[in-house]
């Protein structure tokens, strides 16, 4: 008969074997646990961090159309100050280097420079600004409601349906968004009535490539 009594030290050795073959066992069952949380908790977090695509739209659209109707004197008669608005409070809602992208097209991206697409990049934004500022001096206080939102199959894409009440009808209006490194929402893409504002720019671009080149096309839209 075997025997193992608590004062042969071969029992206390061979018990704090086993304790030890337990404890690891524990701590890397736990190790993959914790990784897996982790990776479940960057992965997800997107989904429940930050404010809703369509409650930043909601407030942006509050904020523009406020200081609109509060300044719309000053903007209409100081281009300077309407330009510096512009900057401050509509291009930043905006992701230009993706919009840039898109416009430009993946053939023609990929064959450009890195220079070139910067400046692409600049020139488009001016063009942007430009846009914008005859947008603003022409706007009367249109109503502007917005579809409940209903998310789609990715967590950082993003289409928000609304309409332009105005005296005349009301018009569709979607917003395309892309949920940024920095946790914010931005526009890349607007389309009204069903007619997007980067494939109207992307089918003249082409042509203008075509025809006269990438470089050609950068200095016309800076003049």
């Amino acid at each position: 008969m075997l025997y193992c009594g608590l004062d042969d030290p071969a029992y206390f050795r061979d018990m704090l074997y086993l304790f030890y073959i337990i404890q690891c066992s524990i701590s890397f069952y736990m190790l993959k646990i914790n990784k897996y949380i982790l990776i479940i908790f960057f992965f997800t977090l997107p989904l429940f961090a930050g404010e809703m695509p369509d409650d930043f739209l909601k407030s942006s659209v509050n904020e523009i159309s406020q200081f609109i109707s509060e300044n719309k004197d000053m903007l209409e008669n100081d281009e300077r100050y309407l330009k510096a608005k512009v900057n401050e409070l509509i291009i930043p809602k905006f992701n230009m280097t993706l919009m840039a992208k898109i416009v430009l097209g993946k053939k023609n991206w990929i064959s450009a420079s890195n220079n070139q697409r910067n400046d692409f990049v600049g020139a488009f934004r001016d063009l942007m600004v430009r846009t914008y500022m005859k947008s603003i001096t022409v706007f009367d206080g249109d109503k502007i409601e917005f579809a409940p939102y209903t998310p789609g199959k990715r967590h950082d894409i993003a289409k928000v349906k609304s309409h332009y009440v105005t005296s005349d009808g009301n018009i569709a209006v979607d917003y395309r968004l892309k949920l940024d490194s920095d946790g914010k929402w931005r526009v890349y893409d607007v389309v009204f009535d069903g007619v997007s504002l980067l494939k109207n720019y992307r089918v003249d671009f082409r042509e203008h490539i075509q025809k006269d080149g990438l470089d050609s096309l950068i200095n016309s839209l800076k003049n």
